[in-house]
């Protein structure tokens, strides 16, 4: 989980369009987190769970961080299509490792 969100962040802090941004603002990090948790519960839960479903249920479940990330680059000046796309980026990002990470929670998951 913690190699994940490093991942999403430096992929985040290095993205275009949002370079003079810091990627580590707190909600942002707290959404990333949450849609992390998210994914790890729901990857756990039996019988299992398509992957592609969980991702999309994890980005549900945390409307309320996202709107909440969303808010507080607002209020730090950033515009509306920069937060559009840094949301965008790091949904993307995390559609494509998120996969691995609930095949890993799985394994870890089985007793040995």
């Amino acid at each position: 989980m913690v190699r994940f969100s490093l991942i999403l962040l430096a992929a985040l802090l290095f993205s275009s369009g949002v370079r003079a941004q810091s990627a580590f603002d707190p909600m942002s990090v707290a959404y990333v987190l949450c849609v992390t948790s998210e994914t790890k519960k729901l990857a756990l839960v039996t019988p299992p769970v398509a992957k592609e479903v969980i991702i999309e249920r994890a980005f549900g479940a945390c409307d309320d961080a996202e709107a909440q990330a969303r808010k507080s680059l607002a209020e730090k000046g950033v515009s509306g299509s920069v937060i559009d796309e840094r949301i965008a980026q790091t949904k993307k990002f995390i559609r494509l490792t998120a996969p691995d990470d609930v095949d890993r929670f799985r394994v870890n998951a089985r007793p040995r």
